[in-house]
């Protein structure tokens, strides 16, 4: 039997190191199958560019890490042409993306079924000129992802962000942004745009009716009159906006621009992404995952 062969590219300083003392177990389980793995280690995603050593020869590649790891691994291969089949072992704070697709985070159960899967393609974000999986925001919610002490998110995971997002609300502040798309344009005073293709935000379902593999972001604006029009966030989560609502709009769109008179930072899947004036595009069934239930 000729051996297969898999990379393994992993954070050890995710879930606590969890990885190091599961690391035999994947090989077992991958041998048992018939595979030989080549370990990859990232601390600070420094000498990258020797991910792609020999890259055409394997299978599929496996990422453990949180969404910030997977997300940077993602886009690096993305940027290098690199379209073999992905399989994710999830071990960040609040594992969104994995959430979303239905990966176990019991690693030995999880590796059997990327073995025994065939691949799905689901959707691809890019932010002019960076990939991201999940979600991609300016606002308000960039400042809570990005200003959590990492230290807490270790101690009290997403709880972390919590209780910032509570804090970062006390002191909201708007922002002049002009907002481009086919479906829907405007310039206005804005607390918050949430670009989903995926569903949730720190592990919290928002875009309810988004789906990862037609093609769309799911878009949610937040505008500076959202506090005197609270009951429209109730409108949201029972589904009865209507174009007559005026602090939060919902929308459906392939691609969008946002620009700022201020030059204010994305945030993509909780990792620091570009100022504004930014391009956002879906790109549709753009990549390939393994050992996932959702279509």
């Amino acid at each position: 039997m000729s051996l297969k062969h898999v990379k393994l590219i992993y954070n050890p300083k995710s879930g606590k190191g969890r990885i190091i003392e599961s690391i035999d177990k994947i090989v077992e389980i991958y041998q048992k199958y018939g595979y030989t793995i080549d370990l990859f280690r990232i601390d600070g995603f420094s000498d990258k560019e020797k991910v792609l050593e020999e890259i055409e020869n394997y299978q599929h590649i496996l990422i453990s890490g949180g969404d910030g790891t997977i997300n940077r691994c993602i886009d690096f291969l993305k940027k290098h042409n690199v379209d073999i089949p992905i399989g994710i072992i999830p071990l960040g704070t609040a594992n969104d993306f994995a959430s979303l697709l239905g990966i176990s985070q019991d690693i030995a159960k999880n590796c059997e079924r990327i073995i025994n899967s065939k691949p799905k393609k689901i959707d691809l974000g890019k932010i002019n000129d960076r990939y991201f999986l999940n979600i991609a925001s300016v606002g308000i919610f960039s400042n809570v992802s990005q200003g959590t002490d990492r230290d807490m998110i270790k101690k009290i995971g997403k709880l972390a962000y919590v209780f910032n997002g509570i804090k970062e609300l006390s002191k909201m502040k708007k922002e002049k942004l002009i907002i481009e798309s086919r479906e829907y344009t405007v310039v206005s005073d804005i607390l918050a745009v949430l670009v989903f293709n995926g569903k949730t935000a720190g592990s919290f379902e928002i875009a309810y009716d988004s789906k990862i593999d037609d093609g769309y972001f799911d878009v949610i604006v937040l505008k500076d009159n959202i506090l005197a029009n609270i009951s429209e966030l109730g409108a949201y989560f029972t589904k009865s906006l209507t174009d007559q609502n005026v602090a939060i709009k919902y929308f459906k769109t392939r691609k969008l621009k946002i620009t700022g008179v201020n030059n204010l930072v994305t945030d993509i899947d909780g990792e620091l992404g570009p100022a504004l004036p930014v391009v956002i595009e879906c790109i549709k069934q753009g990549i390939e995952i393994l050992g996932i239930d959702k279509n």
